[in-house]
């Protein structure tokens, strides 16, 4: 990242807030712009400073922390749930929300949550430097001056990031300007297979496939629970 991210946390529990603000104090990359009770309050900080992260509850007196994130048209922040209710989790994936973390928050699960994040705004960094076209099994990324032609079988696997793809390959990672399920329309679909809503796996890489799991070398992807019966049509 060339500049520390911003943020600010909305929460209508002091204790819950704080929790927050003791984990960003372990982050030199990340600057806290304000900490606020409900989302009345933040909502004037949001216009002027445009945080590139939100840390939201979702259930506050008034405005909710999913109906703040729907109603911001002026950009595009990056939301993080932070809640005791599991039920929201369908919407705010719905609303594109980044990461969903039940609460009580962790020490370990908030690093989780931010190592994704980081990894996830370095490779965006470069994402506008990128075009994709499909050619003939190629997927052709300019960047910069320079053009990458991929074949598709060096793909390992694909991660949704929100309107990006996140393309793995056994040497290096890219992210495109597309969303998942546009991207997979381009690809062969007998080569490839939607396995959660967040990732698609290349056949051919496949090892082990589990319940919950596919096993791709030495990484394990989640499976969803509509993809289960597709998957147990498939043998390694």
């Amino acid at each position: 990242m060339t500049n520390a991210l911003t943020c600010i946390i909305v929460d209508d529990n002091y204790l819950d807030r704080l929790a927050i603000e003791i984990e960003l104090k372990n982050l030199d990359n990340i600057k806290s712009l304000g900490s606020f009770a409900n989302a009345m309050e933040a909502l004037e900080t949001i216009r002027n400073y445009k945080p590139d992260i939100l840390f939201l509850d979702v259930d506050m007196p008034d405005v909710n922390g999913l109906q703040l994130f729907r109603n911001i048209n002026s950009y595009t922040p990056i939301c993080v749930i932070i809640s005791s209710y599991p039920e929201y989790a369908v919407e705010g994936f719905e609303l594109k929300v980044f990461d969903y973390i039940l609460k009580p928050l962790t020490p370990e699960r908030f690093d989780v949550a931010m190592k994704r994040l980081f990894d996830f705004i370095q490779i965006r960094e470069k994402a506008m430097a990128y075009t994709t076209l499909f050619e003939n099994e190629k997927v052709v990324f300019k960047e910069g001056h320079n053009v990458i032609y991929l074949n598709i079988h060096e793909i390992i696997y694909l991660e949704a990031f929100g309107d990006y793809t996140k393309v793995v390959t056994g040497l290096k990672s890219y992210l495109t300007l597309a969303t998942l399920t546009s991207f997979l329309e381009e690809l062969p679909s007998d080569k490839f297979t939607r396995i959660h809503r967040s990732y698609a796996i290349a056949r051919e890489r496949i090892k082990l496939i589990c319940n919950t799991s596919v096993g791709i070398g030495d990484v394990n992807l989640p499976i969803g629970k509509t993809y289960r019966s597709l998957l147990s049509q498939i043998k390694p």
